[in-house]
């Protein structure tokens, strides 16, 4: 067989959507995908496995170690080359959504000329800067499994909230009198878990029965515990306090952004709020 008749094959690129703490998407801006914002990845070398190819590239490109390691999706990239890739016709993307234990430590290499952390809906704002339509379809498909989790968190917390209700109902005129903190800690994430599932809900899908049934409870939930004693404490542009806060970054006076509320029961600190300083 010559040159001519050999046959060609697609190739095997393995891809990673990171995400840090915050839910936020890290994409990379390439010279080879005409200085376009794209995810970590390559070609599977050969005796590798997809997992082994993974945490490589990753590393080579980004400096980073992943955890939560989840195949996504498996997708067929056709009729690139023209436009990106002069040469490389078909892929098959092969992509994982995985988590990076210390995004701190990223540093990109020579593939790269800048790294970006963003939340996919901020993604989905600038198209123009991706380069195709599979990573656009990709991060869409995100997002909308994203919405989902968010809907069983909530469902879940709700569902948590009523057998708090109903499990306290005998107890309420007691306790004020008896209260108990180790209840409260087991109490207060949950009530978190509320609040962040409704911040996490596209403001198109507000206006729903569903989340308007989550605003109502959240305030319910509030209101019950304010009833005994519970003050969530401010932090936003607050000045920093150590004896009510723990700064997990900055080493500034003021507080730039709360990452986990903090609450008071009748004046005693019960959870310290934790922020992030200017």
């Amino acid at each position: 067989m010559n040159k001519e008749q050999k046959k060609k094959y697609p190739k095997a690129i393995i891809g990673a959507f990171i995400f840090n703490e915050k839910n936020e998407l890290l994409l990379l801006k390439q010279g080879n995908w005409k200085n376009k914002y794209t995810c970590p990845g390559g070609k599977v070398e050969l005796g590798e496995t997809l997992e082994e190819a993974l945490i490589r590239e990753v590393k080579e490109e980004t400096n980073l170690d992943i955890d939560d390691i989840r195949m996504f999706e498996v997708v067929d990239g056709l009729n690139l080359g023209d436009k990106y890739r002069p040469g490389d016709d078909h892929f098959i993307f092969i992509d994982y959504i995985v988590k990076a234990k210390d995004p701190e430590k990223l540093k990109i290499n020579r593939e790269s000329v800048k790294a970006v952390w963003l939340e996919p809906g901020e993604w989905l704002k600038r198209k123009k800067d991706l380069p195709h339509k599979y990573i656009i379809e990709a991060i869409e498909k995100i997002k909308r499994e994203d919405a989902r989790n968010y809907e069983d968190l909530y469902k879940r917390a709700l569902a948590d909230y009523q057998n708090l209700l109903k499990r306290t109902t005998d107890e309420k005129n007691n306790f004020m009198k008896y209260a108990n903190e180790q209840l409260l800690y087991d109490i207060i994430p949950v009530y978190d878990n509320l609040k962040i599932s409704f911040v996490h809900i596209d403001e198109s899908a507000k206006d729903n029965g569903w989340a308007e049934g989550l605003k109502y409870v959240i305030k319910q939930f509030k209101d019950v515990l304010s009833s005994i004693g519970i003050e969530e404490i401010k932090t936003k542009g607050e000045k920093f306090d150590p004896h009510i806060m723990e700064a997990i970054e900055g080493k500034g006076r003021k507080v730039k952004k709360e990452v986990k509320p903090g609450y008071k029961l009748n004046g005693k600190l019960l959870v310290p709020a934790k922020v992030m300083l200017e």
